[in-house]
């Protein structure tokens, strides 16, 4: 239904532009028509800017809030560095899917959250570390599952350095904004 709201909205905006447009293009100005075409996009404007923020908050009351990013990656520090320090056996694949299939956060799941909390800026520099930290992951994954495990526990080694510097960052930007 939002969806929907927001399509007539756009559309309906789109067509108050191209009639203001043709109003303030005719020699002489229709006046009249202009300004009533302008008021009408005027409110069509503040109700997009409205049904965006509904959006928005409804995004943060979903459940995916910062603080439930911060504990799933520390709960996935804490994981990978169980498994990183443990000595390789027959399950050392399986235990790190299952790791990642459990703690390894969807970072899409929290962007307007933490982007609508702190800023674009701040969520820039919680996502560079993240997104290095699950790309190393993904590879010590990928090597464990070929067999390579030496190679994948030095990916998960690097991959931890990137999650401290996360948690560290995060520590930083909860510091500066008092929250």
């Amino acid at each position: 239904m939002t969806n929907v709201k927001n399509i007539v909205l756009l559309v309906s905006i789109a067509v108050m532009v191209v009639i203001s447009a043709l109003a303030a293009s005719h020699t002489p100005i229709y006046w009249e028509y202009f300004g009533l075409s302008v008021i009408i996009l005027a409110g069509l404007i503040f109700l997009q800017k409205r049904e965006i923020k509904k959006e928005i908050n409804e995004g943060i009351d979903s459940g995916f809030n910062y603080s439930k990013f911060k504990d799933t990656v520390e709960k996935l520090r804490i994981e990978l560095k169980k498994i990183s320090e443990k000595e390789i056996d027959n399950d050392y694949s399986e235990n790190l899917i299952t790791i990642l299939e459990n703690y390894l956060p969807d970072m899409d799941d929290y962007r307007i959250n933490i982007i609508n909390k702190f800023s674009v800026a701040d969520y820039t520099k919680i996502t560079i570390p993240f997104s290095q930290a699950e790309r190393l992951i993904n590879r010590g994954h990928s090597a464990a599952v070929d067999g390579y495990f030496v190679e994948s526990q030095e990916s998960i080694k690097k991959a931890l350095s990137y999650l401290d510097l996360l948690t560290e960052e995060m520590e930083l930007i909860k510091s500066d904004k008092n929250v």
